[in-house]
């Protein structure tokens, strides 16, 4: 048996850390993670980020195929397209020459 002051010391009931990366759920195994939860990996985590808030983010050729499979918009540079009916706007940006997503 440890003795009084080692005890205190050790920390062995301090956790390694939780599994979901959302701030307001701390479970601690995955297998107690409910599915509500998890993040959905199929779907674009950057245009899944600008739906619920405003913000910026800039497209890669990942992001640009995903926006073409889903939302049938071929990205042009001439002109800002929205992507369905969620608020993001799809625009070209000249200075860094890259797509990017805002709302």
């Amino acid at each position: 048996m440890d003795s009084f002051s080692d005890y205190h010391t050790k920390h062995r009931h301090r956790g390694t850390g939780f599994t979901d990366t959302d701030s307001s759920y701390s479970r601690k195994r995955v297998n107690l993670v409910p599915d509500y939860m998890k993040k959905d990996l199929s779907k674009n985590q950057k245009i899944e980020r600008l739906k619920d808030n405003s913000g910026m983010a800039v497209c890669t050729s990942i992001d640009l195929k995903y926006i073409n499979d889903t939302f049938n918009i071929v990205p042009h540079k001439d002109r800002t397209q929205t992507l369905g009916k969620t608020g993001i706007q799809l625009s070209f940006d000249p200075i860094t020459r890259n797509f990017i997503l805002r709302k």
